[in-house]
Protein backbone atom coordinates (compact mmCIF):
# COMPACT_ATOMS: atom_id res chain seq x y z
CA UNK A 1 0.00 0.00 0.00
CA UNK A 2 1.17 3.54 -0.57
CA UNK A 3 0.39 6.38 1.35
CA UNK A 4 0.04 9.91 -0.16
CA UNK A 5 1.92 12.40 2.09
CA UNK A 6 -0.49 15.24 1.72
CA UNK A 7 -3.34 13.98 2.71
CA UNK A 8 -2.77 10.44 4.33
CA UNK A 9 -5.21 8.68 2.12
CA UNK A 10 -3.98 4.97 1.30
CA UNK A 11 -3.59 3.42 -2.02
CA UNK A 12 -2.85 0.42 -3.81
CA UNK A 13 0.65 -0.25 -4.95
CA UNK A 14 1.46 1.42 -8.43
CA UNK A 15 -1.07 3.99 -8.07
CA UNK A 16 0.10 7.66 -9.05
CA UNK A 17 -2.15 9.82 -7.59
CA UNK A 18 -3.93 10.21 -5.68
CA UNK A 19 -7.73 10.20 -5.93
CA UNK A 20 -8.75 12.87 -2.88
CA UNK A 21 -6.41 15.34 -3.51
CA UNK A 22 -4.60 14.65 -6.49
CA UNK A 23 -1.20 14.36 -5.44
CA UNK A 24 1.90 12.39 -7.30
CA UNK A 25 2.42 9.22 -5.08
CA UNK A 26 5.82 8.18 -5.45
CA UNK A 27 6.57 4.63 -4.93
CA UNK A 28 7.05 2.72 -1.69
CA UNK A 29 10.53 1.93 -2.89
CA UNK A 30 11.60 5.57 -3.38
CA UNK A 31 13.31 7.79 -0.80
CA UNK A 32 11.23 10.52 -0.23
CA UNK A 33 12.37 14.02 1.70
CA UNK A 34 9.84 16.05 3.39
CA UNK A 35 8.50 18.67 1.72
CA UNK A 36 9.93 22.52 2.72
CA UNK A 37 7.54 23.98 5.24
CA UNK A 38 8.91 27.54 5.00
CA UNK A 39 11.02 29.26 1.60
CA UNK A 40 14.70 28.96 1.80
CA UNK A 41 16.35 32.69 2.58
CA UNK A 42 18.36 33.79 -0.15
CA UNK A 43 21.62 34.97 0.62
CA UNK A 44 24.49 37.63 -0.52
CA UNK A 45 23.71 40.58 -3.06
CA UNK A 46 20.93 40.94 -5.31
CA UNK A 47 21.25 41.84 -9.15
CA UNK A 48 18.22 44.07 -10.19
CA UNK A 49 16.23 42.39 -13.27
CA UNK A 50 13.03 43.58 -14.89
CA UNK A 51 11.44 41.15 -17.00
CA UNK A 52 11.01 37.26 -16.36
CA UNK A 53 11.44 34.99 -19.19
CA UNK A 54 8.67 31.60 -19.15
CA UNK A 55 10.44 29.54 -21.75
CA UNK A 56 7.99 27.19 -22.53
CA UNK A 57 9.73 23.58 -23.26
CA UNK A 58 7.21 23.11 -26.41
CA UNK A 59 7.84 26.16 -27.96
CA UNK A 60 6.94 29.36 -27.08
CA UNK A 61 8.24 32.24 -24.32
CA UNK A 62 6.17 34.90 -22.52
CA UNK A 63 7.80 37.92 -20.45
CA UNK A 64 6.45 39.28 -17.54
CA UNK A 65 7.43 42.42 -15.84
CA UNK A 66 8.66 42.35 -12.29
CA UNK A 67 7.01 45.06 -11.37
CA UNK A 68 3.73 43.19 -10.25
CA UNK A 69 2.20 39.98 -9.44
CA UNK A 70 1.28 37.77 -11.63
CA UNK A 71 -1.55 34.91 -11.57
CA UNK A 72 -0.41 31.91 -13.77
CA UNK A 73 -3.14 29.43 -14.86
CA UNK A 74 -6.01 28.92 -17.74
CA UNK A 75 -8.70 31.40 -18.92
CA UNK A 76 -12.41 30.24 -17.94
CA UNK A 77 -14.78 32.98 -18.84
CA UNK A 78 -17.60 31.06 -18.16
CA UNK A 79 -16.16 31.24 -13.99
CA UNK A 80 -14.58 34.45 -14.58
CA UNK A 81 -11.08 33.68 -14.18
CA UNK A 82 -9.03 35.65 -16.47
CA UNK A 83 -5.16 34.79 -15.08
CA UNK A 84 -2.42 37.37 -15.74
CA UNK A 85 -0.72 34.16 -17.67
CA UNK A 86 -2.91 32.08 -19.46
CA UNK A 87 -2.06 28.81 -20.94
CA UNK A 88 -5.12 27.15 -22.32
CA UNK A 89 -3.06 27.53 -25.67
CA UNK A 90 -0.19 26.01 -24.95
CA UNK A 91 -2.77 22.71 -23.93
CA UNK A 92 -3.51 23.87 -20.37
CA UNK A 93 -6.48 21.78 -20.03
CA UNK A 94 -4.81 18.60 -21.32
CA UNK A 95 -1.76 19.20 -19.28
CA UNK A 96 -3.97 19.66 -16.27
CA UNK A 97 -3.57 22.93 -15.27
CA UNK A 98 -5.97 24.56 -13.00
CA UNK A 99 -7.92 27.64 -13.16
CA UNK A 100 -5.52 29.54 -10.82
CA UNK A 101 -2.19 27.69 -10.39
CA UNK A 102 0.74 29.88 -9.35
CA UNK A 103 1.37 32.86 -8.47
CA UNK A 104 4.99 34.91 -9.22
CA UNK A 105 5.68 37.69 -6.74
CA UNK A 106 8.56 40.02 -5.79
CA UNK A 107 9.64 40.74 -2.49
CA UNK A 108 12.59 42.99 -1.57
CA UNK A 109 14.63 42.20 -4.16
CA UNK A 110 13.50 38.70 -5.10
CA UNK A 111 11.19 36.52 -6.74
CA UNK A 112 9.07 34.14 -5.49
CA UNK A 113 6.99 31.31 -6.49
CA UNK A 114 3.70 30.27 -4.68
CA UNK A 115 1.63 27.01 -5.24
CA UNK A 116 -2.12 28.37 -5.29
CA UNK A 117 -3.84 24.65 -4.26
CA UNK A 118 -3.29 23.38 -7.61
CA UNK A 119 -4.68 20.34 -8.40
CA UNK A 120 -2.04 18.72 -10.04
CA UNK A 121 0.72 20.72 -8.38
CA UNK A 122 3.54 23.06 -9.04
CA UNK A 123 7.01 21.91 -8.78
CA UNK A 124 10.31 23.63 -8.55
CA UNK A 125 13.17 21.80 -10.04
CA UNK A 126 11.46 18.65 -9.42
CA UNK A 127 10.40 19.41 -5.82
CA UNK A 128 6.50 19.67 -5.21
CA UNK A 129 5.97 23.02 -3.79
CA UNK A 130 3.67 22.99 -0.14
CA UNK A 131 0.68 25.70 -1.28
CA UNK A 132 0.32 29.09 0.02
CA UNK A 133 4.54 29.12 0.44
CA UNK A 134 6.65 31.10 -1.31
CA UNK A 135 9.54 29.90 -3.15
CA UNK A 136 12.43 31.76 -4.60
CA UNK A 137 13.25 31.51 -8.14
CA UNK A 138 16.71 31.44 -9.93
CA UNK A 139 17.83 32.13 -13.45
CA UNK A 140 17.54 28.28 -15.16
CA UNK A 141 15.03 27.37 -12.52
CA UNK A 142 12.77 24.42 -14.04
CA UNK A 143 9.13 25.20 -13.16
CA UNK A 144 6.70 21.95 -13.88
CA UNK A 145 2.48 23.40 -13.70
CA UNK A 146 0.70 19.71 -14.18
CA UNK A 147 2.73 18.55 -17.20
CA UNK A 148 3.44 21.83 -18.44
CA UNK A 149 7.14 22.81 -18.11
CA UNK A 150 8.89 25.87 -18.30
CA UNK A 151 12.14 27.14 -17.77
CA UNK A 152 13.22 30.62 -15.39
CA UNK A 153 15.46 33.19 -16.63
CA UNK A 154 15.59 37.05 -15.70
CA UNK A 155 16.79 40.13 -18.05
Amino acid sequence: MIKCPFCNSVFPENTLFCEECGSYLPPSDSQTTDPLTSPIEAKGGRRTFKTLVLSVHDGGRIELPLSKEVIIGRLDAGRAVFPDVDFTNEQGIEKGLSRRHARISSREGQIFLEDLHSLNGTFLNATRLVPDLPYPLKDGDQVQLGKLVLTVHFK
